[in-house]
Order: C-alpha cells, then structure tokens, then sequence
C-alpha cells in the first residue's frame, strides 16, 4: 500500500468530488479512481458510496479517514527528520597547516553521499578553535586531542595517530639527517609556543622523554608556531611538531625532519560540544571514523 495513495484518499475525503479531487492531486480522474479501488480491493472494504451524483464515505471510510489521517501526518514528520539530516550546513574548525592532511583529500566522498549538506570551514590555531567550539560557534573540529579540565564540555572521538616530525634550524648540528629519535636529542633544549594548553602539550611529550631516559630542557619562544620558526637559530633547540608540517614552508632557515619513533604520536580527534545538536555532527563523525578504520585517512 503506498503512501501516495493514503495521500490522494485524504485529498478525495475531504472533497467527496473524483473531478475536484484529480484535479488538485495533478492527476487524471479515472487515475484517482483506480487508485482508491486498489485501495479497497486491498482492505477489502468499500471506502465510498458512488453514484452518477454523490460521493460519500461509508462507515469503514471514516475510520480510514481518521487512521489515514495520523499515518500522513507521521509520515511527513519522519521525511521532514530525514530531509533535516540530509540537508543544512556543518561548520567544522581545522588547524591552518592540517586542512590538507586532515580533511581535503577526503572529503569528497562525503559531499556525494549528501549533496545537499553545505561543509564550511574556519581554519584556525587550535585554541581559537577549542574556543569557539565551546561557544557554540563552530559545530565539530578535527585537532590533536588536547586533555584539559577546562574542556569537559567537549566530546572527543579519536580517529587515527598522527607521526611527530622534529623542527630546527637548517644550521643545527641534527638538520642533515632524515630522522632522529628520541635518544638522538638527550642533551637538546626543547622549543615550545605560549598557548592556554601549553602545559598540557608539554606533560604529554614529557611523557615521551620519560620513556626515552631524556631529561628535557623547555623553552618557550613566541605565541604562534611562525614566530617560533622566525626565531629559531642554531642553537636555540630543537621543537617537537605535527607531522603535516614538514609539507609547510614556514621559512627558509628552518628544516623538518621525522621523529622515527613509534611511541611518539598525537591522536587527532573529531571534537565537537556536548550540548550542539546539528544533526549533521553524527553522519560526518560515523563517515570519518569509517576511513580512519579503513586505514583511508592521509
């Protein structure tokens, strides 16, 4: 039994008139009435009494009519859900230097799988991101899981790991090699940026030291990872960065290399408020999550 023909019985109730009925429905009357005969055939009852003159509905009519009634109105409520998930605009925040690696080769397939949902981006430093997403102004974010109290508002699903590269100047006596290791940088002063998870991002490499024996010296220079690179000299140390940098040119005196070390990691995270309720969060999560399992992700 189709939904369309619910639809054209309500239309034909209301009007008791085959002629007025077709002719709002946009469909040829011996059509209409073909219709509601399947109907009936199907319920095997008659809805109408028909005459040359009168349409009317019987007593099994009315009790279609009120049933039919709340089915229709179901029905449109639940396509209006489905449309209200297929459709919209999805604001995600990226990191500036990781909209490549993160998210522009992949998403693609999503945009196919739902052509009428509009992706729009606010590429950002991390904090300006976390921020806005904690104001509700950007709806989901891909960024490297940041572990703070002042985020609990924040839901994180952890999607793939992403390799650490090492930042220096190109004089630095470790700038010929193609990677170093943990153990290769024991007397190295460690650079870091000033940022309100500065202290998170240390613990975590600290963490790293830990197990590598090194005994870390820190260093704070600048507030954002260009002005880091632009006072960087040979012998200031060495910084402990995403592995997307090394396809950026934050300068001509500075060189990135791998961190060839399996232990040391960030875990990129989809984070978006607990409370931000666009239906569009789940289907993007589920279809990022799926090429992360898939090993898809760059």
């Amino acid at each position: 039994m189709k939904i369309g023909y619910f639809k054209e019985f309500m239309v034909l109730a209301q009007h008791l008139n085959f002629s007025l009925a077709s002719e709002l429905l946009n469909m040829t009357q011996p059509g209409l009435s073909r219709h509601i005969s399947m109907l009936e055939k199907e319920l095997g009852t008659k809805l109408f009494k028909r005459d040359t003159h009168n349409v009317e509905l019987t007593q099994a009519g009315i009790v279609f009519r009120d049933g039919a009634k709340k089915i229709v109105s179901d029905y449109e409520a639940l396509c209006e859900k489905v449309l209200g998930a297929e459709s919209g605009q999805l604001y995600i925040g990226i990191p500036y230097f990781g909209i490549k690696r993160y998210i522009s080769d992949i998403i693609g397939g999503f945009e196919s799988a739902h052509p009428h949902v509009k992706l729009k981006y606010m590429p950002a430093y991390p904090e300006a991101i976390v921020k806005a997403l904690l104001a509700k102004e950007v709806d989901l974010a891909i960024l490297p899981r940041i572990d703070s109290p002042n985020l609990k508002r924040l839901v994180f699903h952890d999607a793939f790991k992403e390799p650490l590269t090492v930042m220096m100047h190109r004089d630095h006596a470790l700038a010929s090699k193609k990677s170093v290791c943990l153990e290769d940088m024991k007397n190295e002063r460690f650079v870091y940026i000033e940022s309100p998870y500065s202290t998170s991002r240390i613990d975590n490499q600290n963490e790293f030291f830990r197990m590598a024996g090194v005994d870390a010296e820190i260093k704070i220079i600048g507030k954002t990872i260009e002005e880091a690179a632009l006072k960087m000299k040979p012998d200031t140390g060495v910084m402990i960065t995403p592995g997307h940098l090394k396809e950026v040119k934050l300068s001509e005196h500075i060189k990135v290399i791998d961190l060839d070390d399996s232990r040391c990691y960030l875990t990129i995270s989809l984070c978006h408020h607990q409370e931000n309720k666009n239906p569009l969060i789940k289907p993007f999560v589920e279809y990022y999550l799926k090429l992360a399992a898939k090993g898809e992700l760059p």
